[in-house]
């Protein structure tokens, strides 16, 4: 998936929901006949009792479950691990294998696997669930993209593709699979709300209202059952809500940004954590057909004007520092020859020299100017986001310094997705930023010019927001998945990284963490830096491994 907003704060990690009424952590351990049950903040603008994980705003936002991903009560094939990249879970499907020149993906399903409801799983769900995708593109939100899907065998679903599709793999197994026994029997799944979800998940659904909604754990789980009891997943409406409820031990979990975590919440219990490993690149995400951004020499001149320090250090995260914006250092290997070494630099005098040549002039307000158009654009993001606001609030300073006039342009949580999508802004910070699982997906999610939409059209799978056209790009993505050796691959990457650095399809600025915040009072057994088996950000994974304390 491409996006860190409906991101429902999951790989982005912050909040933003309405609370009506600050719930005290409900249940712990020697609670509730010894069943411990944690309280985790989480994030939904309007909560209301939908389920259904392909529809763009349900209750799944609130569990940190991008729509059309899996999450607590509907589960994917494999869970991809964006922490310890390449170190991705078998789940559903317990082994995979490529064929035919990485045209055809095999997957034999685990065994014991049983619907909520008792009914067994198999892989005619599988080939319904991804039948059902294809039928309606709107829920592919994923953009799994395949020829056919079958399954030879009660235990094994075989997928093939018209071209070699490696790279799109973790595309393709991380759709949340649904049951064919219920869902067969929906007339529109593009609108069925699900209000009482049957998934193979650790977790069932068990008490919903406006405010709140409890996940107890699935005693016939087909895995080693959790050990915690349950989950109370509470809406807060924006980051301090969430940082106040976990300082105050009003909530056991969370994904939010917490500004000065160290002394704000780390340092006021001993069981207090915070973590944010590094999982992506952000930045300014231009819209490449409005001007002034559609000017090749503008990006190059903020590329040049910002201080990225500066920018990071006003939410805690770390300054970009490879010009082909690959997050470092975990891609180190995938850097081209020419750009190994080569960091991101502030330089003013350039900046306003670029803009200068380009035949700009600085107007007596002190911005530049070109044919009586004051260079000048706005910056879209929910206003919940206080990380992404103080962000923008440095660059309107930044930029103002080199003769660029930045507005701030506040959205909803909701909205912003919609805008994105259909080219309805100027510019944004962290829509779409997802993580990057791998080198080329980290490419092919932001500027693959073949997942191109006209302005007004929008774009089912958020990628390409920037509208970005490059006939020379859109060649080697085609030919990338043709490659059959790593040193091709490579090869191919190195030219899309030209293409990166000379044309700043978008401008990167720093690395993102998973923001993730949790108390170890009721439960141990969470990720951390020294034991960074998965994402900290609340999650099945973890959950299954928690112990209670």
């Amino acid at each position: 998936m491409t996006r860190r907003g409906v991101l429902a704060g999951a790989l982005a990690g912050t909040a933003a929901l309405a609370l009506v009424g600050c719930q005290p952590s409900s249940g712990g351990a020697g609670s509730g006949g010894g069943k411990t049950t944690l309280t985790v903040a989480g994030q939904s603008d309007n909560l209301t009792q939908v389920f259904n994980p392909f529809l763009p705003n349900s209750a799944q936002a609130l569990t940190y479950s991008s729509p059309g991903q899996s999450g607590f009560i509907y589960e994917p094939l494999v869970q991809i691990n964006t922490v310890n990249i390449g170190h991705d879970l078998p789940w559903l499907a317990k082994a995979w294998r490529w064929s035919d020149g990485n045209k055809t993906l095999t997957l034999d399903l685990a065994s014991g696997v049983k619907w909520s409801d008792g009914t067994p799983f198999s892989a005619d769900d599988v080939v319904f669930t991804y039948t059902m995708l294809k039928s309606h593109p709107g829920m592919n939100l994923l953009g799994a993209e395949f020829a056919t899907v079958s399954a030879p065998t009660p235990q094994q679903v075989v997928f093939t593709f018209a071209v070699p599709s490696q790279q799109y793999f973790t595309n393709i197994v991380s759709c949340p699979i649904v049951s064919k026994h219920l869902w067969s029997k929906v007339k529109d799944p593009t609108t069925y709300q699900d209000k009482n979800p049957v998934g193979t998940g650790p977790f069932t659904l068990s008490t919903f209202s406006p405010q709140s909604f409890l996940l107890v754990r699935n005693e016939d789980y087909w895995q080693t059952k959790a050990q915690i009891h349950a989950l109370r997943f509470v809406a807060y409406k924006d980051n301090v809500s969430m940082t106040n409820a976990l300082v105050q031990g009003q909530a056991d979990w969370g994904g939010t940004f917490i500004a000065n975590a160290e002394k704000t919440f780390v340092s006021r219990s001993k069981h207090n954590h915070y973590w944010a490993p590094i999982a992506g690149t952000d930045g300014l995400i231009p819209n490449l057909e409005r001007w002034p951004l559609s000017d090749l020499a503008v990006r190059k001149a903020i590329n040049l004007g910002v201080d990225r320090k500066q920018v990071a250090a006003a939410s805690n995260d770390v300054p970009a520092t490879s010009i082909t914006g690959l997050p470092m250092p975990a891609y180190t290997a995938n850097i081209a020859p020419q750009y190994k070494g080569l960091d991101l630099e502030q330089d003013t005098a350039k900046a306003e020299q670029i803009l200068k040549d380009a035949g700009y002039a600085k107007a007596g307000d002190g911005y530049y100017a070109k044919g009586g158009k004051r260079v000048e654009f706005s910056i879209t993001f929910p206003s919940a986001y206080t990380e992404i606001a103080a962000r923008c609030q440095v660059l309107v300073s930044q930029l103002k310094d080199i003769g660029i006039k930045l507005n701030i342009d506040t959205t909803t949580v909701t909205e912003i997705n919609t805008l994105t999508a259909k080219g309805d802004f100027d510019s944004t910070m962290g829509y779409p930023v997802n993580s990057a699982p791998r080198a080329f997906s980290y490419y092919n999610d932001t500027i693959n010019p073949n997942l191109y939409y006209p302005i007004g059209k929008a774009t089912p799978t958020y990628q390409n927001i920037e509208r970005f056209q490059n006939a020379e790009a859109a060649a080697l993505f085609k030919e990338y998945p043709k490659a059959t050796t790593d040193a091709q691959r490579q090869q191919i990457l190195n030219g899309i990284e030209k293409i990166f650095v000379e044309n700043l399809p978008w401008i990167p600025m720093f690395y993102w963490g998973s923001y993730s915040d949790w108390s170890t009072a009721k439960a141990t057994g969470f990720p951390s830096p020294d034991n960074p088996y998965f994402s900290p950000i609340p999650n099945p994974v973890v959950a299954l491994r928690l112990k209670p304390a």
